[in-house]
């Protein structure tokens, strides 16, 4: 497997005024014969439609990987009764017959249907139970295998964990790059790290789940509880954070790490970059061996319609 020549990862929310992207560019100045990863930036992410041609001017002739942490798949009990057997072309279906409405979240209960399964719009008398009985699926039916509990369910749109809508967000951000620029690849679903990891050019996108590397960062050295939206919680992680980047081939430039030295950002852009931050460590480390990727063996709905988060042990993703 190459090494690309640029890692990007984005913290990409539903809110543009807090999306950040945290770059890597491979170097191999320091003498060792792969290289070395060179953060390089950290930066409020372009504008959406910007957004892929500037990574592909930046890798070129390399190739660009790209992280991005919302999910990319869907659950394949969802799939089955939703007749779709791959994700990849389900993007490309989006805004067409029968997925015009897709992208609309329900405000009513008997606003949902298989083809507009996302729901609340807005807080009030809405219950999970209203979701499952219009899919007719179960609130297992609704998780992916890759997901555990430790986040919302895709199409529930409520609440601190919810994903749903960053999703519906970045599946048109992707679907519309990809039918303006042909080639870029998606991770599974399109082949595992290896085959797509080949200096070719085309972008890689993958999944990514801030919260799944945070236990990189030494958290038992970390007594109490903490929140990444507290400079000073994020401070008492940075040592772990350093020290974990140094285990990598991963080297920072000089005002990056003043930077993440300094816990980042004194607002609320600040647990954003900390998350772009720790994506792109993550991404490094899978692509350079040091984590696995994580794709379960043997199950073929995950290479199809549900995908995965880079990083997260097949085992026990829970």
């Amino acid at each position: 497997m190459l090494w690309p020549s640029l890692i990007a990862h984005a913290d990409w929310g539903t809110d543009r005024r807090k999306r950040q992207v945290a770059v890597a560019r491979l170097s191999r100045a320091s003498g060792d014969s792969r290289g070395c990863y060179v953060v390089e930036s950290l930066a409020p992410a372009v504008d959406v439609g910007e957004f892929f041609d500037q990574l592909r001017e930046s890798a070129d002739p390399g190739q660009a990987m790209i992280g991005f942490d919302f999910p990319l798949g869907l659950p394949r009990q969802y799939g089955a009764v939703a007749g779709i057997s791959a994700f990849p072309a389900f993007l490309e279906a989006l805004g067409s017959p029968p997925w015009q409405s897709f992208h609309l979240v329900a405000a009513q209960p008997d606003e949902i249907t298989l083809y507009r399964p996302f729901y609340p719009m807005r807080p009030g008398s809405s219950r999970r139970e209203y979701l499952q009985r219009a899919l007719g699926l179960s609130a297992q039916d609704l998780r992916r295998r890759c997901e555990g509990t430790d986040a919302e369910t895709l199409f529930w749109t409520l609440g601190s964990k919810q994903v749903g809508k960053a999703a519906l967000i970045g599946w048109q951000l992707i679907a519309a790059a990809r039918r303006a620029k042909p080639g870029i690849l998606l991770w599974p679903f399109d082949g595992l790290l290896p085959e797509l990891l080949t200096g070719q050019g085309q972008p890689v996108v993958a999944e990514t789940y801030p919260r799944e590397y945070y236990r990189h960062l030494d958290l038992p050295a970390v007594r109490g509880r903490w929140s990444k939206r507290r400079r000073a919680d994020r401070l008492r992680l940075i040592p772990g954070l350093l020290a974990w980047a140094a285990a990598l081939p991963a080297e920072w430039d000089a005002n990056i790490r003043r930077r993440v030295e300094s816990g980042f950002s004194d607002d609320r852009n600040g647990e954003d970059e900390f998350d772009a931050i720790i994506g792109l460590l993550a991404m490094i480390a899978v692509v350079t061996g040091t984590i696995d990727a994580g794709v379960p063996a043997g199950d073929p709905a995950v290479l199809t319609t549900e995908g995965w988060i880079l990083g997260r042990t097949a085992r026990n993703p829970a």
